[in-house]
């Protein structure tokens, strides 16, 4: 009998001794591995496209004369721009190992960054009665500081070599400030007046989304280097800008400046670090 249960006591020890390996084979595939909390700085290039501006006011011409106050409704287009930016991120990677070598690693991220660009745009007045076509010649100084918090997902594999590919997305606000504000008068020309003359300045804050994809490095364990593309949009913002207001000029009331959502693509350069 001894004899006989010799097979079946070797066949249950390598049972579970398969069994062993196969729960730990299936612990190494579901527990995570290594997560992160980092730091990072980054910048690089911004590009917006051509975007709609309209500028509302009224001018205060006397009820004695065939006129009267005269509304001004003047819209166009802003120039596309470029720039440089610059920002810094901090998030947190929970890293989940897949099979066969692969893994995936969701992040929260907050992250802020900042440029600045001059606009400039052809404006059409289309609401004048009894005068000649008034066009105005607008520019604005505008700098931008964008807080965004985003959501990032990195895949990895053994074969990559270090690389990681990833793709993120987020929502925050814009920040835009507009300095040395001008609307020259062109046609007819109004030679040594700025509509804008008693208030060249207005901030406000502005919905902003983003989207981004790149490719990160990891060197000396607790170093990335990484260069992306993002896609950021902002939406549309109204700003209140000073009233005309000259000894020689028609006064008029304050300007509203209504800039439509602007479009950026953005290319970056950047390093992060492992805290």
């Amino acid at each position: 009998m001894l004899n006989l249960g010799r097979p079946a006591i070797l066949f249950a020890l390598l049972s579970l001794c398969a069994m062993s390996s196969s729960l730990m084979a299936w612990e190494c595939c579901e527990e995570p591995s290594s997560n992160r909390l980092y730091v990072g700085a980054f910048g690089g290039g911004i590009y917006s496209n051509s975007n709609r501006v309209s500028q509302y006011g009224t001018a205060f011409f006397s009820e004695l004369t065939s006129i009267g106050p005269l509304p001004i409704i003047a819209e166009g287009h802003l120039n596309e721009t470029s720039s440089g930016f610059g920002g810094a991120q901090v998030g947190y990677e929970w890293s989940k190992p897949l099979c066969s070598g692969w893994s995936i690693a969701p992040a929260g991220e907050l992250e802020v960054f900042f440029f600045k660009h001059k606009k400039k745009g052809h404006l059409i007045n289309q609401t004048v009665v009894g005068l000649p076509e008034h066009d105005f010649s607008d520019s604005f100084h505008m700098n931008s500081n964008v807080i965004l918090a985003n959501v990032v997902l990195s895949i990895n594999n053994d074969c990559f070599c270090g690389f990681t590919p990833y793709v993120g997305g987020g929502i925050g606000a814009t920040r835009v400030s507009l300095h040395k504000a001008d609307s020259l008068q062109i046609e007819p020309p109004e030679a040594g007046v700025n509509h804008f003359n008693s208030n060249r300045s207005d901030s406000t804050w502005a919905f902003a989304a983003q989207a981004k994809t790149g490719l990160r490095y990891n060197f000396c364990e607790r170093f990335h280097i990484f260069a992306e593309y993002r896609y950021l949009y902002v939406d549309a913002a109204n700003y209140i800008l000073g009233a005309t207001n000259y000894t020689t000029h028609v006064p008029t009331s304050p300007w509203n400046v209504k800039v439509k959502n602007v479009h950026y693509n953005a290319f970056a350069v950047g390093f992060q670090f492992d805290l």
